[in-house]
């Protein structure tokens, strides 16, 4: 036994538990914003990336290669801002009366209220919402948006293509509104 280390089970997952946190604390800020420019709001990108977090914690073992964990936790954010939207679409929302709103700084909301083209997009279906932003706000080659949605390229350059129309429709009723 001369020369050899002894790794208790705990002592392993001590580690992996630090690399995982390291990993995970260097894509926090560019996964919050990810999903913000996703959702369309700052509690909502806040409820997001913790769920994803905690499902790239109980992935954290079948990832191979570490150094591609920026990529991979994308996914899973992209992922759970699809699901949270799916979901979202199901349920019907009551409003309340604006005696009992709460003022809240949300960059996400008044960036939706504020900019012509982000509230545009905000009102994209949420395939073509994630694709443009992808492309676009993360500035992302179409490889690495096919990369981050597990789909073929040529599938992206499509839902690109109905994505920026649909896109440019939403801002020309905007402004005929206007």
């Amino acid at each position: 036994m001369e020369g050899q280390l002894i790794v208790t089970q705990q002592d392993a997952l001590e580690r992996a538990s630090a690399e995982y946190v390291l990993a995970a604390e260097a894509e926090a800020d560019d996964a919050y914003r990810l999903a913000g420019y996703i959702l369309g709001d700052a509690a909502e990108a806040q409820d997001a990336v913790q769920e994803a977090s905690i499902k790239a914690w109980r992935s954290w073992s079948s990832l191979r290669d570490r150094n591609s964990f920026g990529p991979w936790f994308q996914r899973i954010v992209v992922n759970v801002c699809r699901d949270r939207m799916r979901r979202h679409s199901t349920l019907r929302m009551v409003e309340l009366d604006a005696a009992g709103e709460v003022e809240t700084d949300d960059i996400f909301r008044r960036m939706v209220a504020d900019d012509e083209v982000a509230g545009a997009v905000a009102r994209l279906d949420r395939e073509h919402r994630i694709v443009i932003v992808l492309r676009f706000w993360q500035d992302l080659a179409l490889e690495q948006v096919a990369d981050r949605l597990d789909l073929p390229v040529g599938t992206v350059k499509s839902r690109l293509h109905y994505a920026l129309k649909a896109l440019r429709t939403e801002l020309r009723r905007s402004n005929d509104e206007a």
